[in-house]
């Protein structure tokens, strides 16, 4: 009789659990914008961009969707997003321009970890991600020694970002309004330095190609000059609308 009671209190156990498990799986999908602001290698000036140390970014904006998983005491969440950014400055001290622009497509996935207040509608969390990002752009140059003027197409390139971020959620009823703040490293992995098509113009070969790892024949070739790689990175401040599902 007693292993009848422990096998009954045993399932009505486990069918609890299931049940909980059950009504705790939700549900979220929305999008939102958001504004980026490049960070190290991935700003500067354009003198800086010219001489292969950064990339001269300034500041842009993201668009993106994002679906979020709740289990019992973690989240699961994915993004796809749109960020575009641009720089602008002289090449050398009265001596020229550069304007250079990137597009990235971002799919990021990962854990987010909620802390729970009782009875409050606010849920902050914590998350961390990779993310497969493509990045493409284009770079005009005007009135620069050695480089022919005119605006032409960045090699498109893909690479492996990592990141993380906190944010908040607010309950607004049936919808959750998503405030976050990401750290995203762009080129976590898969840097290179690669010339996509070489041209006639060899200095110019190296700014419409990514090239964010080290030029093997920096210093030592006339016009190979990159001589160390460069981190791609951003923080991200993004703002989204969820609905449950």
């Amino acid at each position: 009789m007693k292993k009848n009671h422990l096998s009954i209190f045993f399932a009505a156990f486990i069918l609890l659990f299931v049940s909980q498990s059950n009504a705790q799986i939700t549900l979220q999908i929305g999008g939102g914008l958001g504004y980026s602001v490049p960070s190290g290698d991935y700003g500067g000036s354009g003198a800086e961009f010219y001489q292969g140390n950064k990339y001269g970014m300034e500041s842009g904006f993201n668009f993106h969707g994002k679906a979020r998983l709740g289990l019992l005491f973690i989240n699961a969440f994915g993004e796809v997003g749109f960020t575009t950014f641009s720089g602008e400055g002289e090449t050398i001290a009265g001596g020229g321009d550069v304007k250079n622009s990137h597009k990235i497509i971002s799919m990021k996935v990962g854990p987010e970890f909620p802390i729970n207040i009782p009875l409050s509608p606010i849920t902050p969390y914590l998350q961390g991600f990779v993310a497969l990002n493509t990045i493409s752009g284009t770079v005009e140059f005007t009135g620069t020694a050695g480089v022919p003027s005119g605006e032409n197409d960045i090699a498109s390139a893909t690479r492996v970002g990592l990141g993380a971020g906190v944010g908040v959620m607010f309950s607004l009823g049936g919808l959750k309004l998503d405030a976050n703040i990401q750290y995203h490293l762009l080129n976590f992995a898969g840097k290179e330095y690669k010339i996509e098509s070489p041209t006639s113009h060899t200095l110019l070969d190296n700014y419409t190609n990514l090239n964010d790892d080290k030029d093997p024949a920096a210093g030592t070739v006339m016009d190979h000059f990159i001589a160390d790689s460069r981190n791609m990175s951003a923080i991200e401040f993004k703002l989204s609308l969820m609905f449950g599902l």
